[in-house]
């Protein structure tokens, strides 16, 4: 596994590069972070059916990918960062509409559970994931690019102490095998040092704030971090699988790509909603 991880993370991170450093980078955004939260919720929707949870995974990738690109596209060819909860509104009110629309004219009683499932991954997992992507058209430089990359730091680093320390005699120390059978106590204290030194490599290069305002920001992102992370390996011991899908050689899918994310979005968001209360 660790092979195919060295072949796909330099191309990721190539990706990565083009989206922030390439005179064209937004217009990559746009399309490929739509493509990302439409596979996210197609591999979700796959889980889901795995136990039970009736879903069409088709229709909520088609809803989430959707949402996400005309957000996208609406927010990267505004300019206007004022825009953005005007903009999302309207999306979530034509999302609403477009919903009811469907289940008040779908007579099929199991058709509608599903698209009502499919719905409700759509509000739960996709819309945190299209909050996330709108950072990138943030006012401050990059900070897209430091939640990702100190977010990832805790998954990385996690993998990296958590398999040395496996093979040290009598082995690591298991945080909850029941979930996730190889995530270690080891594993989560080296990820939240590599996320925390992360965090002031970009204090190192351009301080915008305070060093403890990056010391918090990287113990912040570690604890989202994981708990994105055991919440995706929850999923899955739920399903029975080990991954959510395979289109990335020793990554898995998308979903195990960025289920570190998955709680960054709305908290990261709700501290810049009670920044600007209390600066009011």
């Amino acid at each position: 596994m660790l092979r195919y991880r060295i072949i796909s993370f330099p191309i990721l991170l190539a990706l990565l590069c083009a989206v922030f450093f390439w005179k064209y980078g937004v217009l990559l955004f746009i399309f490929g972070a739509a493509i990302v939260v439409a596979l996210t919720l197609f591999e979700a929707g796959k889980l889901c059916n795995h136990f039970h949870l009736d879903n069409d995974p088709l229709f909520t990738a088609e809803i989430g990918g959707i949402a996400a690109f005309l957000t996208y596209l609406s927010f990267g060819f505004s300019g206007h960062t004022d825009l953005f909860s005007l903009m999302l509104v309207g999306i979530l009110l034509g999302s609403v509409l477009t919903v009811w629309g469907t289940l008040l004219f779908c007579k099929d009683e199991m058709k509608f559970r599903r698209i009502f499932t499919s719905i409700a991954l759509v509000m739960i997992l996709g819309f945190p994931y299209i909050l996330f992507g709108c950072f990138y058209f943030s006012s401050l430089p990059y900070l897209l690019l430091y939640l990702m990359l100190t977010a990832k730091a805790m998954d990385t680093g996690g993998y990296i102490f958590g398999m040395l320390t496996s093979m040290l005699p009598g082995g690591n120390h298991k945080i909850a095998p029941s979930i996730s059978p190889k995530k270690s106590w080891e594993g989560f204290f080296g990820g939240m040092a590599c996320s925390v030194l992360v965090s002031f490599i970009f204090y190192y290069f351009k301080p915008l704030f305070p060093w403890f305002v990056y010391l918090a920001g990287g113990l912040l992102l570690a604890l989202l971090s994981f708990a994105g992370d055991l919440t995706e390996s929850a999923l899955k011991r739920r399903a029975n699988v080990k991954d959510s899908a395979a289109w990335i050689p020793g990554m898995g899918g998308v979903f195990d790509v960025v289920d570190s994310f998955l709680y960054i979005g709305p908290a990261v968001g709700l501290i810049a909603l009670i920044n600007l209360l209390l600066s009011l």
